[in-house]
């Protein structure tokens, strides 16, 4: 090799060594909305949920979410009554951490918030009208580009008024704008 050839080899190696900018979501909105499903085990049958949802970016690994999520689901007290109805509204706010691995984004949030249920509520059962939600929401996003990405989330609530008791579980598909980076 020449002294040319090694010089030229010498300053292209720290170059590939230096990693690309990481694509994190600095200071950019989010703006999105899923359909899954909703489970009350226990309480009302599993049902259809949508969701709407919206964050920004506060760092390269956190950001401020905030989730509005509803569903429906029928309860039968007994066979010897009319199936009845519940829709369960939320609305919840937090924080989500987050690793951008290239275009795979996985995440975790805690998020506390509000629930009102229209509709029956079961008898003797923990639920109230309306009640204070903490919710832990466990996902992974995919960036097809940089304004557009699809995901899919886990999400469990818990009733504030009775933490052991009330559970729900939400799997959801979802799509995301971003915007603003």
């Amino acid at each position: 090799m020449t002294r040319a050839g090694l010089f030229s080899f010498a300053l292209a190696v720290p170059g590939l060594l230096v990693s690309g900018r990481a694509h994190a979501f600095v200071r950019e909105w989010h703006v999105g909305g899923g359909l899954g499903l909703t489970a009350y085990p226990q309480y009302y049958s599993a049902g259809p949920a949508v969701g709407l949802n919206a964050g920004y970016g506060i760092s390269d690994v956190f950001d401020l979410k905030l989730e509005l999520l509803g569903s429906w689901h029928s309860y039968d007290p007994n066979s010897a009554l009319p199936t009845k109805h519940a829709v369960p509204f939320s609305v919840a706010a937090g924080l989500s951490y987050k690793l951008d691995v290239l275009q795979w984004i996985p995440y975790a949030a805690v998020l506390v918030g509000f629930q009102d249920v229209n509709g029956t509520l079961p008898v003797g059962e923990p639920f109230h009208r309306d009640d204070g939600i903490a919710a832990l929401v466990l996902g992974l996003d995919y960036a097809m580009t940089r304004n557009f990405g699809l995901g899919l989330s886990l999400r469990t609530d818990m009733l504030l008024s009775s933490p052991t008791s009330g559970e729900a579980v939400t799997t959801m598909l979802r799509a995301e704008y971003h915007w603003g980076f």
